[in-house]
């Protein structure tokens, strides 16, 4: 009964149907990711097998930015990074624990805002240095038991000024999951 009401209400205006439709899409917008390049290494030594749980050791700030050049205003990009590698990786079955872990998780992220890159066809019509800030993100598994890094995935992209909160969330987004793609599984 619920389908047919639904069903109803959206014959019944095609502009009710239109805007639920542009919602839909809006929901589904894609972002650039065509300038992130995302490599990861696993350790031969590695027991993917065992590993169940982890815990968190201390991450690097990403970048201390109080005008909100580069994350916008009121948007965590530490604690967004964090929760998507917290999805991750248990999606895997590995789970977060206070306890001994089998895995301890750490990130660090930064700016580089010296990068320059060379652009063609400036005014004069030759090539010229620019500069154009980049930014990583590096996500390393260490192996408790050992000590030793068991898994590292490494991210660069060109660094957005003044970038939407929605568009920066949903490139970290494709980054992690691009990172643990590559994640061996159990």
């Amino acid at each position: 009964m619920a389908g047919k009401t639904l069903l109803t209400i959206l014959r019944g205006s095609g502009l009710s149907v239109l805007m639920f439709c542009s919602l839909l899409l809006a929901g589904c917008a894609t972002v650039d990711t065509s300038d992130i390049e995302v490599v990861t290494r696993s350790s031969p030594e590695a027991r993917f097998g065992s590993y169940r749980t982890y815990t968190w050791l201390e991450t690097a700030e990403i970048v201390n930015d109080p005008l909100g050049q580069w994350e916008p205003p009121g948007f965590d990009a530490d604690a967004a990074v964090k929760a998507m590698v917290d999805r991750e990786l248990g999606k895997r079955g590995i789970r977060e624990t206070g306890n001994t872990a089998d895995l301890l998780v750490t990130f660090v992220a930064g700016i580089e805002m010296t990068a320059f890159e060379v652009h063609e066809g400036g005014q004069s019509g030759f090539p010229s240095m620019q500069t154009v800030p980049k930014g990583a993100l590096v996500v390393v598994l260490v192996d408790s038991a050992s000590k030793r890094p068991v898994w590292v995935g490494v991210a660069g992209a060109d660094v957005q000024r003044q970038p939407e909160a929605d568009a920066m969330y949903r490139r970290l987004d494709y980054v992690v999951t691009e990172m643990f793609r590559a994640l061996p599984v159990r």
